[in-house]
């Protein structure tokens, strides 16, 4: 008789980690744009510093992580590395505008992908207020100057940083549904992503001697917030949410990292990318709302992805 009000519970507080996701990886590029180093520099860095931080909560949370976990994570450590790479260097070699556009195409597609793979579905409002989001943030990110050229290059690295993103929220939920604890999965993704990260900066003109003074204390909070309680968070998640909608819910980091720029950096926002902003916020609360209370779209179960069977975690 307790079940079904648990599962709303679980439900609740999944889409409540979400939300605190997206202030965590929305102060992120905030963190970044502190530190004068190279991306991969930055990357490298925030990774191995994550690791042991990832193999804690691991421990405290009483999920370690073991080479059963860790097998189960190598996909997934591999698209977020990729994704990772990729993403920085497009900030780098194209429009801040343009890369940011594409990557958030990503919700996008984890809904067209999602409801043939998991069984999720979204109702007609819901859709309605998705595309109100991706209009609402597209209003925030072309508001202002892209304070760069664009270029094929870059457009093509934010490209691939989509797709790969996609990818990992993906094996993510693939993870989640098998059973894996989210924070051994989380812990797993770091070691393989610093592992395979790590070549690739040392073989590059950049040194983590660049990395001076309290930019450390920037690079250690973008592993801790961003990093390590945000990917956790969004990993426990994923196994009492509908990945769609929080992929959806995602979009909001557009608006926190736009108002840090501001706050933070002067980065002044005009009244469209105000108004971009709200209409953001709006439909996303819509999205969120009609998830939890609309009678026509009950808590779900989805159903793992139909991949080759991975090892029964621990």
């Amino acid at each position: 008789m307790t079940g079904p009000p648990r599962v709303r519970n679980d439900t609740t507080l999944g889409y409540g980690a979400v939300l605190l996701v997206v202030f965590f990886w929305g102060i992120g590029p905030l963190f970044v744009r502190a530190v004068d180093a190279g991306a991969l520099t930055i990357a490298t860095a925030r990774n191995w510093i994550a690791v042991p931080v990832a193999l804690g909560i691991a421990y405290l949370t009483k999920a370690p992580l073991t080479w059963r976990h860790l097998r189960v994570a190598i996909p997934g450590g591999l698209a977020f590395a990729v994704a990772q790479t990729l993403g920085f260097a497009s900030f780098q070699e194209t429009s801040l505008a343009i890369a940011a556009v594409i990557g958030a195409v990503t919700p996008l597609v984890i809904v067209v992908v999602a409801v043939p793979l998991f069984g999720e579905r979204l109702s007609g409002k819901q859709i309605s207020l998705m595309a109100l989001a991706f209009a609402g943030v597209a209003a925030v990110v072309f508001g202002a100057d892209s304070g760069g050229d664009a270029h094929l290059l870059g457009d093509l690295l934010a490209l691939g940083s989509l797709f790969a993103m996609t990818g990992y929220l993906l094996l993510m939920k693939h993870a989640r549904m098998k059973g894996v604890p989210a924070a051994a999965y989380v812990a797993g993704v770091f070691l393989v992503c610093a592992v395979v990260v790590t070549p690739i900066e040392l073989a590059s003109d950049e040194s983590l001697g660049t990395i001076d003074g309290e930019e450390w204390l920037w690079i250690v909070l973008l592993a801790v917030f961003a990093g390590c309680l945000g990917h956790t968070l969004m990993t426990w998640a994923q196994k009492h949410v509908n990945v769609g909608i929080a992929s959806i819910m995602v979009l909001g980091t557009t608006i926190v990292t736009a108002g840090g720029g501001w706050i933070f950096f002067g980065q002044e926002l005009n009244v469209v990318q105000i108004v971009g902003g709200f209409v953001v916020l709006a439909a996303l609360g819509g999205v969120l709302l009609f998830q939890l209370s609309d009678p026509d779209v009950p808590p779900e179960v989805p159903r793992p992805l139909e991949l080759a069977e991975p090892p029964t975690a621990e």
